[in-house]
């Protein structure tokens, strides 16, 4: 049956927690228009990051592995598998293949941590040997940020930078992602220093931080959803990385 948001707006959808094994029975029509819904949050996107794609997933930490049970259009094209190939897949099959060395272990460490307190139902505070230079100190409602180098469907790598959160639908923890393909050139090229890397993680994290938002209402106007009040807001003054201001 149609259920009412907090806004008014009528929702048709069923939601993963509705279909068989948790599964939506997601199609690639509802992956373009999720697609569409969060292209159009970055349009006016400027400077050195203006260029990218971000996309968006949803996953079910309460089943085993914590599979995708949605993702945007975006997501299959960064990574080059087709809708079949992810929906019910836990999201480090786009890890296993990449080189050891290349891999960050804390990355995983982190993801795996999130998931599992999600799934406790548990607050999580990310533990200083985890925390990198460029992360935001962001309250635990607002989820976790990383960057893992991943690998495409032709063995290609590239550096995804995502943020996850926790959703409610009908009571039932969900965790969302945004995610964005940053510039390999940041790692790559010797003549980019530290400085200008660190800045670039930062502006991406604020970017999908002050988007986040306006996701998950996008979200909405798929599914009956709630998600944690915001306690605080962030802003990227300058070079100083997130700032907490109070309400």
């Amino acid at each position: 049956s149609a259920r009412t948001d907090s806004l008014g707006e009528v929702q048709l959808m069923p939601h993963p927690a509705d279909s068989v094994k948790g599964y939506m029975d997601w199609n690639d029509e509802q992956a373009n228009e999720l697609q569409k819904g969060v292209d159009g949050l970055f349009k006016d996107s400027s400077g050195e990051l203006s260029h990218l794609e971000f996309s968006f997933t949803m996953s079910d930490p309460l089943q085993e592995d914590c599979p995708m049970v949605v993702v945007s259009a975006g997501f299959m094209r960064m990574c080059q598998y087709r809708l079949e190939e992810v929906i019910g897949k836990n999201c480090r099959f786009l890890v296993d293949p990449v080189p050891s060395y290349l891999v960050e272990p804390k990355v995983r460490q982190l993801a795996r941590d999130y998931c599992s307190a999600v799934r406790a139902k548990q607050e999580y505070e990310v533990p200083q040997r985890l925390k990198e230079p460029w992360m935001p100190d962001v309250h635990s409602d607002d989820g976790i940020f990383c960057i893992q180098t991943n690998a495409r469907k032709d063995g290609s790598i590239f550096k995804n930078m995502f943020h996850l959160k926790k959703i409610e639908l009908d009571d039932r923890p969900f965790i969302v992602g945004l995610q964005a393909e940053m510039p390999f050139e940041l790692w790559e090229d010797e003549e980019v220093d530290e400085e200008r890397r660190l800045h670039a993680c930062r502006q991406a994290c604020a970017q999908v931080h002050g988007n986040m938002v306006a996701a998950e209402k996008v979200l909405a106007k798929m599914f009956w959803y709630s998600s944690p009040m915001r306690r605080q807001e962030y802003v990227l003054p300058g070079e100083d990385g997130f700032t907490a201001l109070k309400d």
